[in-house]
């Protein structure tokens, strides 16, 4: 009994720590690069899997909480080809690390020499101001290719717009409210879209900056897939 108390009580005190972390994420992310990222990541969508396309024998994804992720995308957009850009696609941490995901080693190519071949795939060569990924807080799947379920997915846009349109339309989608005046229709358009998976952009990201991790996850976790949401399309 005793023993049980004692592992309640550090599991207790564990979820409370990292509750209170903000610099540690619950998700793992992939994002997609350069200038056809956005097509990239409706390929990847309409595939429901994530390939090894460098054949380096594993899938990368980062652990950078998403708050933490808006002014390096703004620093990545003054590039035509970015080395990454604000789309891509996210899971539960534990959903990979179940089905073998483990964060990077990180150190000098001496300190893996002590370390057994079968996990220099994890290794990652660091030297500070000269050779440093640590910023990525990179983690790896080893698989050439991981089929996912569309349920368990996080899809990252970089406008609340582009989430939109990964929505399914409905059977009578559109309402048009408003009046006619020279000609000219003015009021504004509303559209039935059916959700097919749970969304977050750098819009909402940039709003939810000031806000904290729980608050972030709840505005993730309280989407459910399959709804049908009333979308204003705008005013005209």
């Amino acid at each position: 009994m005793i023993l049980l108390y004692l592992s309640y009580m550090a599991n207790s005190t564990l979820l409370q720590i990292l509750s209170s972390r903000e610099d540690i994420s619950d998700y793992l992310f992939h994002f997609t690069k350069g200038i056809n990222a956005y097509d990239t990541l409706i390929q990847i969508l309409g595939d429901s899997k994530l390939i090894d396309v460098n054949k380096k024998g594993y899938i990368c994804f980062t652990e950078a909480p998403l708050t933490a992720l808006y002014n390096m995308f703004q620093i990545f957009e003054r590039f035509e080809n970015p080395m990454y850009a604000p789309y891509g696609i996210g899971f539960k941490k534990n959903t990979l690390y179940n089905v073998g995901c483990r964060p990077v080693i990180y150190g000098t190519n001496k300190d893996f020499g002590y370390i057994h071949k079968e996990l220099y795939w994890r290794c990652v060569e660091y030297i500070p101001e000269i050779k440093d990924y640590s910023w990525l807080r990179e983690w790896r799947l080893p698989q050439k290719c991981f089929t996912f379920n569309p349920d368990d997915v996080i899809v990252f846009t970089k406008t609340i717009g582009e989430a939109h349109i990964l929505m399914e339309i409905t059977e009578d989608p559109f309402d048009f409210d408003g009046d006619v005046d020279d000609g000219e229709f003015h009021g504004y358009v509303t559209a039935e879209l059916r959700k097919q998976y749970k969304t977050i952009s750098m819009e909402d990201i940039r709003s939810v900056c000031m806000l904290d991790k729980e608050e972030l996850n709840t505005l993730i976790l309280s989407q459910n897939i399959g709804v049908t949401e009333t979308i204003n399309l705008g005013n005209f």
